[in-house]
């Protein structure tokens, strides 16, 4: 262990005040040498990630963050390694940050193969929102141009097919978000237009939940080209990972803490437990996370 990452591990390992935009810009001043120990975290974590429960602590938020903004492919696998965990790790691991960066983080590190996604896409024992990050991850990689649109299309086309056979025998389809839903949004993202009338089957044998997205937003967005579906994704903050001080600073919890210096404190709502006990939020209407922009535009973009 280097110096340098002796001197910077403390200052964030753990929630703080104060963002730590000092070391942050350290860091990333000397990439090289901070890498290595931060994939090496990643690495351990995906084998124990008992450290990243406790409260307050975020530095593998920070590897994560750092790491995909460097589009550093050695933390690929690990990242995607950390979406296998139990359900109810993946929650206290990563709390909101599974949907508004995990996926994004997969793009931005992408080393061109997809065995990684589409591995964990497809673990049916993973957690849902682990597996919608990366289906998100797949649809930005390809679009970034950090993936080949062939083999990922094919993947959700194939993916989407046993999907909607889960669902026409599923009783309870619809009870939370599921993830044809996502894929229809995906798809649309991609441009593949050549299964438009795949999407139109699914719809009309109600496997798309329309109080998610409509058919005729589908239509509309599918028709887009791949310049136009990833300026989209940036406009919403959907893109990948460049500017980590400012996805920090987005963590509710800089907001609700009082500027004086605390020792280490719970997280939160920044990895609070995700519950989705609410009723379903239409696309166009307010999203519940207070942004003030619509669902479609925010959280459901997901």
């Amino acid at each position: 262990m280097t110096d340098l990452w002796t001197t910077l591990r403390p200052q964030l390992e753990h929630l703080a005040p104060t963002l730590p935009r000092e070391a942050l810009a350290l860091a990333d001043a000397h990439r090289a040498e901070v890498a290595p120990p931060l994939v090496a975290l990643l690495e351990a974590l995906a084998a124990d990630p008992a450290p990243a429960k406790a409260d307050g602590y975020v530095l593998h938020l920070y590897a994560m963050l750092l790491l995909a903004s460097w589009r550093n492919i050695d933390a690929y696998e690990p990242l995607a390694e950390l979406g296998h965990l139990d359900p109810a790790s993946v929650d206290q691991v990563f709390g909101q940050l599974v949907h508004d960066s995990y996926g994004r983080a997969l793009a931005s590190c992408c080393n061109g193969g997809i065995a990684p996604l589409t591995r964990l896409a497809d673990d049916d024992g993973a957690s849902l929102w682990a597996r919608a990050a990366a289906l998100e991850a797949l649809t930005l990689a390809t679009l970034a141009g950090r993936a080949s649109r062939g083999p990922v299309v094919d993947f959700l086309a194939d993916f989407g097919a046993r999907e909607a056979l889960l669902l026409k025998d599923k009783p309870d389809a619809g009870a939370e978000l599921e993830l044809l839903d996502l894929l229809v949004v995906c798809l649309a993202d991609l441009g593949a237009a050549e299964l438009l009338p795949t999407i139109r089957e699914w719809f009309a044998a109600g496997l798309v939940d329309d109080s998610y997205v409509t058919l005729a937003d589908v239509e509309a967005d599918i028709r887009r080209s791949p310049a136009e579906c990833l300026a989209s994704l940036r406009e919403d903050g959907r893109g990948l990972i460049d500017d980590v001080a400012h996805e920090a600073a987005l963590w509710p919890a800089f907001h609700e803490l009082p500027p004086v210096r605390l020792p280490p404190i719970p997280l939160g709502s920044l990895r609070e437990p995700v519950r989705r006990d609410e009723a379903k939020v239409g696309r166009n209407d307010p999203c519940p996370c207070g942004s003030g922009r619509k669902y479609k535009k925010c959280h459901g973009a997901h």
